[in-house]
């Protein structure tokens, strides 16, 4: 009888003890889903390919800052401005303002 009662009793925390770690799992798992569900707007800026940059804007690149390379783009409709992400080879990622008149801008 003795053993009847410990093997229930086992049973028990085992059953509860599963839930309880099913439980904390389905949590986690909301709050990545949460988290990953907010993206952030870049300064009112919305990304863009860099293919669809306006023809005087990548003359622009070419003549100003040479050996630059265009890595992305984004577009503020609102200030008609371009923000660029500028590689050149052995130099660090810099990042220019850009009119569509191809007109370099300083954003404050």
């Amino acid at each position: 009888m003795k053993n009847l009662v410990m093997t229930v009793a086992a049973a028990a925390t085992m059953i509860f003890a599963a839930q309880n770690m099913n439980a904390q799992e389905t949590s986690q798992d909301v709050a990545m889903n949460q988290t990953e569900a907010q993206a952030p707007v870049q300064d009112g800026f919305e990304k863009i390919e860099t293919a669809a940059l306006p023809e005087i804007v990548t003359n622009a690149v070419t003549a100003d800052k040479a050996g630059s390379e265009v890595t992305e783009a984004f577009f503020n409709e609102e200030l008609g401005v371009y923000k660029l992400m500028l590689q050149a080879e052995g130099a660090e990622a810099e990042t220019a303002y850009i009119n569509a008149e191809g007109k370099w801008v300083t954003l404050k």
